[in-house]
């Protein structure tokens, strides 16, 4: 059955908060991933101590720390 009411999105963060920071940017890695040659940008968690998400197609969890250094690098690939 269809509905005509707007769907919530779907917040796959254990429960942390997902708000953008002020201005509306959010801080994201383009990830390739290789389980299902797709590609997806995945955000900052609500703590802001490491970047979250899932395969688009497959659901396979990525989770890339946050540390001190870091790299400048913006593309990655999740094998």
């Amino acid at each position: 059955m269809m509905s005509d009411a707007p769907h919530e999105p779907l917040d796959r963060s254990s429960g942390e908060a997902g708000s953008a920071p002020a201005g509306g940017k959010r801080n994201w890695l383009g990830i390739q991933f290789e389980c299902c040659t797709t590609y997806s940008r995945i955000y900052k968690n609500g703590a802001g101590t490491a970047y979250v998400g899932w395969c688009p197609r497959c659901g396979r969890r990525v989770n890339v720390a946050v540390g001190p250094g870091g790299t400048d690098a913006r593309f990655f690939r999740a094998t």
